[in-house]
């Protein structure tokens, strides 16, 4: 089987989750650019829901490569 779709595709979601973990990051250095606490836990919020779902298809991929090799 080829692993090149696989492997690019965990690359993509490695590379998302990277993104939206240094989003956080940046949110929480930087607090004084929203109007108040509310909106800072939102946008967190919203960043760690798209770190989570690049991580499910992480997860996806691991168990696709490990079905195919079985």
């Amino acid at each position: 089987m080829n692993y090149e779709l696989i492997t690019t595709l965990e690359d993509y979601y490695q590379a998302k989750r990277n993104k939206h973990a240094l989003a956080i990051k940046v949110i929480l250095d930087n607090p004084r650019g929203f109007h108040d606490h509310d909106a800072i836990y939102e946008a967190v919020e919203s960043q760690l829901k798209l770190l989570v779902e690049s991580n499910d298809y992480l997860e996806g991929l691991a168990y696709v490569r490990e079905y195919a090799e079985a």
